[in-house]
């Protein structure tokens, strides 16, 4: 399987997310996810579109107005599972999980903390993991 190194770029003025992901046998990118927000017509449009890591790279430079994170590339439902700590219902939630698209998988990763946070703050009990994959709650803002 090819190794990829995956990059998440948040312009800190819009919270527009995108998520890169470069091939590393060659260094050129494999694919382009937008999690968040419309600014990609206007990547494309203006020619700035990172194609290789080196570009990406150079992207550092922009740091006032965006972050740039080497991610993680293990979004398997193991890796979830084990952040989600709430050990209840594992079938039903690895069935739910794996019906998720790459995107949806990487929203769930990022909006754990916030809704564990969420969760300490209000005092409510956590949901199932099947339930919360189900009712598309990493979409919720917390």
């Amino acid at each position: 399987m090819e190794q990829l190194t995956t990059y998440k770029v948040t312009f800190k003025e819009t919270t527009d997310e995108w998520l890169f992901q470069y091939r590393e046998s060659d260094r050129v990118i494999h694919a382009f996810f937008n999690l968040k927000g419309v600014r990609v017509l206007k990547l494309l449009h203006n020619v700035q579109f990172p194609g290789t890591i080196d570009e990406m790279e150079k992207w550092s430079q922009y740091k006032k107005i965006v972050t740039i994170e080497l991610v993680i590339n293990d979004y398997s439902f193991e890796t979830f599972w084990t952040k989600y700590n709430l050990k209840v219902k594992k079938d039903a939630s690895q069935k739910a999980y794996e019906k998720l698209n790459l995107v949806e998988k990487i929203k769930c990763f990022n909006a754990l903390k916030k809704y564990d946070d969420f969760l300490a703050k209000t005092g409510q009990a956590k949901a199932h993991l099947v339930t919360w994959l189900n009712q598309k709650r990493f979409n919720d803002e917390y």
